[in-house]
Parts: structure tokens; C-alpha cells; sequence
């Protein structure tokens, strides 16, 4: 529920900023309660063990893909096209 429109003089907008209401409050006690209830159900329920070890397992799959990870295919198929014209050229001077 937003507060009633009020009627807009010479092109401007009113400079005071509407809030949204929800049930005759303002949103931010919502927001604030149901933040405070979802926080409390996450350290009550476990899921905040599960979500750091998901957290954590991500962290590492991230690293060791950067840490094993290659050359892109273009840059191994450009390799392998230099090498092999390197060694077409020693044998066709053979």
C-alpha cells in the first residue's frame, strides 16, 4: 500500500520521497523482522555448516582449477603449427 498520490504542480515532482507501506507499517520493520526469523532458522536448522562447507568446496575447486588449468586450444593449436612447420623446414632441407 503506497501513501495516496499527490498531485504533481508545474511539471515537478514533490520532493518529499513516499515510503511503502505494507499492513500500515513502513517496509523496513518488515524487512527487518523477516531477516532476524530467516537468520535464526539458518543457525538453528545446521545450514549454515552446509553452507560454509558448500562455500568451501567451492573455494577449492575454484583454486585448483586455477592452478591446473592450460593453455586455451588456440594457443596449443598455434603451438603445434609452429612446431610442425619448424620440423616440415629440417626436412625439406634434408
Amino acid at each position: 500500500m503506497r501513501q495516496p498520490i499527490t498531485p504533481i504542480i508545474r511539471g515537478r515532482p514533490t520532493s518529499k520521497r513516499r515510503s511503502i507501506h505494507t499492513r500500515g507499517r513502513p517496509r523496513w520493520v518488515f524487512v527487518l523482522l523477516f531477516s532476524a526469523v530467516s537468520c535464526m532458522l539458518w543457525l538453528t536448522s545446521c545450514s549454515f555448516l552446509t553452507v560454509l562447507w558448500a562455500l568451501l568446496i567451492g573455494l577449492l575447486v575454484l583454486a585448483g582449477c586455477a592452478s591446473f588449468r592450460t593453455p586455451n586450444l588456440k594457443a596449443r593449436l598455434n603451438t603445434f603449427r609452429e612446431e610442425f612447420q619448424a620440423v616440415w623446414r629440417n626436412y625439406s632441407e634434408l
